[in-house]
């Protein structure tokens, strides 16, 4: 007898672990729902029409403050369901100064929690995402830089700055691989160079791993996606370079600190 109550003890933990599983899809599939719908009524209702009227540089600012309310309120709404859970240490004064934010990328909701904490940021993103409808528009409003790499890309991101604008930039380029980080593209360092500007490198976990490069949306884990984003020692492009180094060279070495600083946060490539 206890050994049949046993396996039916065993058979009934396994039935509700797929309840909470099936149930944990379905809340990220509604937080992904939500999110596009609530990205295509803000560009084309309240940006386009709160927003209609001022100069362009200023349109984009309104924009981007917009889309961290948005952005904080979708994060509030994660943890509220019990998918999601958040921390965060250094993110203060952000926009104290023109900075170059630069982080790691191991997951698909990176973007959304790191400008959920960045009243303005010109966010480069990859060239895909302007395919996406749901994107499209929030990504137009907010003066966001297409990633095509080269001088002119180098060029747009360093304007911002110079124009008191911060950037973020995601070095990787993409999601990271599984383990550890991806190869890390030197753009930022030549904007850094470029302009002499505060680099601020932010360091992203979560705990545990979901929404990762090859992973599907719905593919959650039993347990809340903890989300943890720290700040580390904001530093300067001559601080690693001496100034009389080619730029290729300065970038390379400037590329190179940037990326001890993440792997001495993340530790053992546990991204």
């Amino acid at each position: 007898m206890a050994n049949q109550a046993g396996i039916l003890d065993k058979g009934f933990r396994r039935i509700l672990d797929r309840i909470e599983l099936i149930l944990r899809a379905a809340g990220s599939g509604f937080l992904f729902a939500v999110f596009g719908t609530g990205s295509v009524v803000l560009a084309h209702g309240v940006l386009r029409i709160v927003d209609r009227g001022y100069p362009q540089s200023e349109r984009e600012l309104r924009a981007q403050a917009r889309i961290q309310t948005w952005f904080s309120w979708y994060v509030r709404l994660g943890v509220w369901i019990g998918i999601l859970g958040i921390e965060s240490s250094g993110m203060e004064g952000l926009n104290d100064e023109p900075t170059l934010i630069v982080a790691n990328h191991p997951t698909l909701l990176d973007v959304v929690f790191l400008l959920s904490f960045v009243p303005q940021g010109d966010c480069v993103v990859k060239s895909e995402a302007w395919e996406n409808p749901a994107l499209r528009g929030i990504l137009t409003a907010a003066g966001y830089i297409p990633n095509q790499g080269g001088d002119e890309f180098i060029e747009a991101c360093s304007a911002r700055i110079r124009a008191g604008r911060s950037v973020l930039i995601f070095p990787e380029g993409s999601r990271s691989p599984k383990k550890g980080l991806g190869r890390f593209n030197r753009g930022a360092a030549h904007v850094a160079l470029r302009t002499g500007c505060r680099i601020l490198p932010v360091s992203i976990t979560c705990d545990p791993p979901a929404l990762k490069k090859g992973q599907r949306w719905y593919a959650m884990p039993k347990s809340r996606l903890r989300y943890s984003l720290r700040g580390g020692k904001p530093f300067r492009a001559a601080d690693v370079a001496e100034s009389d180094l080619a730029p290729p060279l300065a970038a390379r070495k400037v590329t190179e600190y940037m990326r001890t600083q993440f792997e001495a946060e993340l530790g053992n490539g546990i991204v």
